[in-house]
């Protein structure tokens, strides 16, 4: 695999510049996505259609917060990037009509890699404004989420607190 970046590098400005077709090397065929956006996404190209609502649809410009990467030698590991959506609503997004509503979004991509391709991506939602906005508009924004967990908390008791 030959990419201009280093693999998270790659992945973000692919993004940002809304050109998915480099995530072909980069990206699981079967990857699994999940966000407040939408759960149990399956598929690369699901992917993209995705992610390209929310560059062109909200008309967002994508700048990168943060990112690091613990890959092996294999290929194998896990890694993150955090983006701010600087956005506006000005075309259909997801079957939701245009309000002009501009704002704001940071978001971490968490990303599960194996053989050197993403086969899970996680979006964790660090500010509200955007789903807050989505709401009010009826999105169903997933409630009570398990997600699969790498060590188990201790349980507590209300007498424990």
């Amino acid at each position: 695999m030959t990419t201009q970046y280093p693999f998270v590098r790659e992945l973000y400005d692919a993004f940002q510049l809304s050109e998915f077709d480099r995530w072909d090397v980069l990206v699981a065929e079967d990857v699994l996505v999940n966000s407040t956006m939408g759960r149990d996404i399956h598929g690369r190209q699901a992917l993209k259609e995705w992610a390209a609502q929310f560059v062109s649809a909200l008309q967002s410009r994508v700048d990168l917060v943060d990112e690091f990467e613990a890959i092996d030698a294999a290929g194998n590991g896990r890694a993150f990037f955090t983006i701010c959506l600087d956005w506006k609503h000005a075309e259909v997004f997801m079957g939701m009509q245009p309000t002009g509503r501009e704002g704001t979004s940071i978001e971490t991509m968490l990303l599960t890699i194996k053989d050197g391709k993403v086969v899970r991506w996680d979006v964790a939602d660090n500010t509200v404004e955007i789903n807050i906005y989505f709401w009010e508009r009826g999105w169903a924004i997933p409630h009570n989420v398990h997600p699969e967990v790498l060590v188990k908390g201790i349980e507590r008791r209300p007498s424990q607190v």
